[in-house]
């Protein structure tokens, strides 16, 4: 699963831009979110409602190139990868309406965040990607995708919104097949004495199938880690000084608590900025007893986070935290601002 510089979960793969569809391909007759409806442009990014929480905000056709960077001690830093932050709006598409179900009015669209990291290092490829779709509906309100290629091959879809009335989500991976009987799975033999066999717990990802997806009740207006890092930019935009939520990584559910910093001049690749910190730091809820015994957040950092993001936009120029090789050795890792465009007017250098 990891590497000297690349945790396998530190920089996220191949884009999933174009989904067949947004939602199951048959889903119940089913409103379209009254909380949420159809994002509005404000002030130059569309903000989507959730209820009495705080909004997302979601620059309409936002690029922002990161370099991420590993502290190596006396030795210095490496450069091992890139990533691409990237946002949108699109028109949304469903399907033709079951019958006795109204159908949604033209203009509806769909707001989507994406990160797509690609690197290597001692052997070891990577291209990761993880995007989410805010949809205007109760079910799936959040499908959040994530694709894993190179050295190791994964998939993961992550679902969650409101099913008959009550806050849920469901989330599937893939995995390699166990003795199936198909040949072109399986390894020849070496000896004259060996038979055939099949493969194991090899890295094709023709080899690897969907799992049966698993369901749990979650709170109200649960968010991915991508929506967690939007509602970072809304703490700074809004003048917040706190935002509590629930966050849910595959099927385990975190309380992240977003706090605002001070302010401080940030030097990056693409520039000098004043910038606003703000620090992501979690917990599991009470009577939360999930596989991961500790939170693993975007590009693989470990624990707290810490964002810098400009005081005036919300546009994130540094994120950093400590990333785990191995069972001992904790590195730490900056991922700072290189280039950017289509960010929000009065996001510029000092």
């Amino acid at each position: 699963m990891t590497s000297l510089m690349f945790p396998s979960a530190v920089l996220i793969s191949l884009a999933w831009a174009l989904l067949p569809g947004d939602g199951d391909p048959h889903p119940a007759s089913i409103p379209v979110r009254a909380h949420a409806g159809n994002p509005a442009l404000v002030a130059g990014s569309y903000c989507i409602k959730r209820g009495n929480q705080p909004e997302i905000w979601v620059p309409p056709g936002e690029e922002l190139e990161f370099r991420v960077e590993i502290d190596l001690g006396p030795l210095g830093s490496a450069s091992v990868g890139t990533v691409v932050m990237s946002s949108g709006v699109e028109p949304f598409l469903r399907g033709l309406p079951l019958p006795g179900e109204t159908p949604m009015a033209n203009g509806v669209q769909v707001a989507w965040v994406r990160s797509v990291a690609r690197g290597g290092h001692l052997g070891y490829e990577l291209n990761h990607s993880i995007t989410t779709r805010f949809l205007p509906q109760e079910w799936p309100a959040l499908l959040n995708f994530e694709v894993q290629t190179g050295s190791e091959n994964r998939k993961r879809e992550l679902k969650i919104g409101r099913r008959e009335g009550a806050w849920t989500s469901s989330y599937r991976g893939n995995g390699h097949c166990k003795k199936c009987s198909r040949r072109e799975h399986f390894v020849e033999a070496l000896l004259p004495w060996q038979k055939a066999h099949h493969c194991k717990r090899c890295k094709r990802a023709e080899h690897r199938l969907w799992r049966q997806p698993s369901c749990r009740p979650v709170p109200a207006e649960t968010v991915d880690v991508l929506g967690a890092v939007y509602l970072a930019r809304t703490l700074v935009r809004s003048g917040l000084d706190e935002i509590d939520l629930t966050m849910l990584q595959k099927s385990d559910l975190w309380n992240m608590k977003l706090t605002r910093g001070r302010l401080a001049r940030i030097d990056s690749h693409a520039g000098a900025f004043e910038c606003r910190e703000v620090q992501l730091s979690v917990s599991q809820p009470e009577g939360e007893s999930g596989g991961s015994k500790q939170f693993s957040g975007l590009f693989g950092i470990k624990g707290a986070i810490k964002i810098w993001i400009h005081a005036t936009t919300g546009v994130p120029v540094l994120i950093e935290g400590d990333v785990p090789v191995g069972e001992i050795i904790d590195l730490h890792a900056r991922i700072k601002l290189v280039k950017y465009s289509g960010t929000p007017s009065g996001f510029s250098g000092l």
